[in-house]
């Protein structure tokens, strides 16, 4: 009789052992399931829409071309506004520097496109300006090429950088619209700088090439992160997983926006010597990209 007692205590134990954990588990669930409820039904009476991935991500990066003579345009990705905002620096842009001053395109040749876009930053942030993280992104032509898509197109109207007498130097003065392929955007480019001074003016007409195939081939903003893994070896950067795979979802988000604007501006410069520095507009204009 006490064995058999003894059993039935131990078989008791045994199964509130498991029954005990697996019924707190049902009841922690029942609640989470009647607090999501509860939620989704507060948001549903205020109006409330779930947060779509990268709505509300800002991302900031200084996108290098590599060559004998850096080329740099400052790319703004920003979800809330639904905007990306391209500007286009001179290599000869002074930049503060521990040991005094230096260029961007100096910086980039001699420490690297990650030093050049530190000191970038260092620069802007005076005072009280604050700046958010500002990530690089370094390739050569053909890389930057390999990465749009040779064959892609895009048309530019070359009247809003050039004047008649300016298009006229090369050989556009009669149709001022030109539609290019992305393996012929680098010389365009080099013919549109041949007629613009002063050097801030010459970096605009990458920033408007570069401007023109990303407003007309939207599908570019989601193609691009996938393309920097594919060519990974042969760029520069200091985007991990992590940042890349947010700035690729905050892309994705933008590409569905029927209000996606994609454009350029200016920052403005003037000479100091044989470098070009920020005016008190170019600043503002930096700090607002940066911050």
């Amino acid at each position: 009789m006490r064995s058999r007692a003894g059993v039935f205590w131990y078989s008791l134990g045994l199964t509130l052992l498991v029954l005990l954990p697996l019924i707190g588990l049902t009841a922690f669930l029942v609640h989470q399931r009647q607090t999501q409820n509860e939620l989704r039904q507060a948001a549903a009476e205020r109006g409330g829409l779930p947060i779509e991935q990268g709505a509300q991500d800002s991302w900031r990066m200084l996108l290098v071309v590599q060559q004998e003579e850096p080329a740099f345009v400052l790319a703004r990705v920003d979800g809330p506004e639904q905007t990306v905002t391209l500007c286009a620096l001179p290599g000869d842009l002074q930049v503060q520097a521990p040991a005094g001053t230096t260029t961007l395109s100096a910086c980039a040749l001699s420490a690297g496109a990650g030093r050049a876009a530190q000191l970038l930053g260092q620069t802007v942030a005076t005072g009280e300006t604050a700046v958010r993280e500002l990530y690089y992104l370094a390739a050569t032509p053909a890389c930057w090429q390999d990465c749009v898509g040779a064959e892609r197109t895009a048309r530019l109207d070359t009247a809003a950088l050039l004047s008649k007498a300016q298009r006229e130097t090369i050989g556009l003065a009669e149709d001022s619209v030109v539609e290019l392929t992305a393996a012929e955007a680098p010389e365009l480019i080099g013919r549109l700088q041949s007629c613009l001074e002063p050097p801030g003016k010459q970096a605009d007409a990458r920033a408007a090439v570069w401007e023109a195939f990303l407003r007309q081939n939207p599908d570019l903003l989601t193609a691009l992160p996938a393309a920097w893994r594919t060519y990974s070896a042969r760029t520069l950067t200091d985007l991990m997983a992590t940042e890349l795979g947010g700035l690729e979802a905050t892309l994705e988000y933008l590409t569905a926006q029927p209000g996606l604007t994609v454009q350029y501006t200016t920052a403005e410069t003037q000479k100091a010597g044989p470098e070009v520095i920020l005016t008190d507009s170019g600043m503002q204009t930096m700090q607002e990209l940066l911050g």
